[in-house]
């Protein structure tokens, strides 16, 4: 799972370079790109707080360790509505449609690289 999450890491800061790189040559561009990058790093900080959470549960199952009460889904929406209020509170800075956008990135690309690793397999 490591190997995944650095490709999908390095996937992810490679676009947000991309999307800054954006952001200072095009200035009309500059709320797509910005809006982009705050769904994208929200969808990478949940990402992280899922694998911990993934983590976190086979160790219980190994150790048969007493359930800890969490919250993951609720911190992980909450962390998607904190971006979207930035979103809407600056509408001249960051764009609301790529803020969504980039909050699917993580989940997309992770899809592809699983498309790609049964491909990869099969041949």
């Amino acid at each position: 799972m490591n190997d995944q999450l650095k490709t999908l890491y390095r996937a992810e800061l490679i676009c947000i370079s991309v999307c800054l790189l954006i952001w200072s040559v095009a200035p009309s561009y500059r709320t797509y790109a910005i809006g982009f990058v705050v769904g994208s790093i929200v969808s990478a900080i949940n990402a992280w707080m899922l694998m911990m959470k993934i983590k976190s549960v086979s160790l219980q199952g190994e150790n048969a360790a007493p359930k800890r009460l969490n919250a993951g889904f609720i911190s992980r929406a909450c962390m998607a509505i904190i971006a979207m209020m930035v979103a809407v509170k600056f509408p001249e800075q960051v764009s609301v449609v790529f803020t969504i956008i980039g909050l699917f990135y993580v989940q997309m690309v992770t899809l592809l690289m699983g498309i790609l690793f049964i491909f990869k397999r099969k041949s």
